[in-house]
């Protein structure tokens, strides 16, 4: 049986919404335009040479000027103006979605830094609607991961499928319902075993591009550092604003900031990408972590002015890009784990 039979059906989580609309978030050095394989890079280049760049091997679009080229100042992709997005690369017609097979079948999970996941009205989220953006041209899902072996709840204890999903719809159920942090129900910054938590956030705030994963990488050390009281060089340029800016007038409904910081610790569980770095347990003390630094952030925007489900969304992409940084990836790692 193929990987990519496993990943059927495409499994949906409660609750989840998405629509593109186009806020431009996805278009821009927030992360890497690629990898395009050679066909798309060579269809790319056709229309204009410039727009592609290398970078460790990787054929990517090219963002000198912190965007992709084909990003007009309506924030529509450009491409379309040329023939309709038929060479639009796989990997931007996907974003934001990831699928993981599992024994049930392919859960399909979302990426939380553009306001297009996070902000004003959003239809829920079906697998009619997932199937072609994970999809290749020729229909095949592209699966990202696949569960293979039993689930680890804590660092000795593992167990079937079946009984993982049990545990799992609890802690979902509780998301529905509860505070983030409380329906993790555990306390955040553990003790690590060989670094301390200031030395993460230096880390962070050392050696970043300057670009936008950069800076937000850096906004995200400042924030840890303070939990601390310690001082790394003070980084909170938003070169992403106009983009929640944008974001913020077209959601005239504002949304309840607390259900968004739900949404995005529910999604980060559905997507069990965290059983490939250590347990369940490792996954909720890290990302209890992680929803303590993004509460300080959505605080401090909002005192900045920005309305408070604007405030809550940039901090949720912020902390979403900081948490999968090189640096931080440590983490799970060096937890002192009882």
């Amino acid at each position: 049986m193929s990987v990519e039979s496993l990943a059927r059906p495409l499994l949906i989580r409660d609750g989840a919404r998405f629509s593109c609309v186009g806020d431009g978030l996805c278009c821009t050095d927030v992360h890497l335009l690629g990898p395009l394989s050679k066909p798309e890079a060579d269809a790319i280049k056709a229309l204009r040479p410039s727009a592609i760049s290398r970078l460790a091997g990787l054929r990517l679009l090219d963002t000198t000027g912190g965007r992709c080229s084909f990003l007009d100042e309506d924030m529509r992709c450009g491409i379309y103006e040329h023939d309709e997005g038929r060479t639009k690369p796989r990997t931007c017609h996907r974003y934001p979605f990831l699928l993981v097979a599992t024994p049930d079948g392919g859960r399909v999970g979302t990426d939380h830094r553009c306001p297009c996941r996070t902000m004003g009205e959003r239809p829920l989220l079906t697998a009619e609607r997932a199937q072609d953006p994970l999809s290749t041209a020729s229909g095949r899902l592209m699966v990202d991961r696949r569960i293979t072996a039993r689930m680890p709840l804590t660092p000795t204890s593992r167990v079937g499928w079946k009984r993982y999903v049990q545990v799992e719809k609890a802690l979902l159920t509780r998301l529905e319902t509860m505070r983030a942090e409380d329906a993790l129900d555990v306390a955040p910054f553990p003790e690590l075993s060989d670094m301390s938590w200031p030395q993460i956030a230096t880390d962070l705030a050392l050696d970043m591009p300057a670009t936008q994963w950069g800076w937000a990488c850096r906004t995200f050390a400042v924030f840890l550092a303070e939990r601390f009281e310690v001082g790394v060089a003070d980084a909170r340029f938003r070169p992403w604003e106009k983009v929640f800016d944008r974001a913020e007038a077209r959601a005239t409904t504002p949304g309840d900031p607390e259900r968004m910081l739900a949404d995005f610790v529910a999604d980060a569980i559905w997507s069990v990408e965290w059983a490939w770095r250590g347990s369940l347990l490792h996954a909720k003390l890290e990302l209890a972590s992680r929803v303590a630094i993004i509460r300080d952030m959505a605080a401090h925007f909002q005192r900045h002015g920005a309305r408070a489900d604007r405030a809550m969304a940039e901090a949720i992409a912020v902390g979403e890009i900081g948490g999968v940084s090189e640096s931080w990836s440590t983490v799970v790692a060096r937890m002192i784990v009882d």
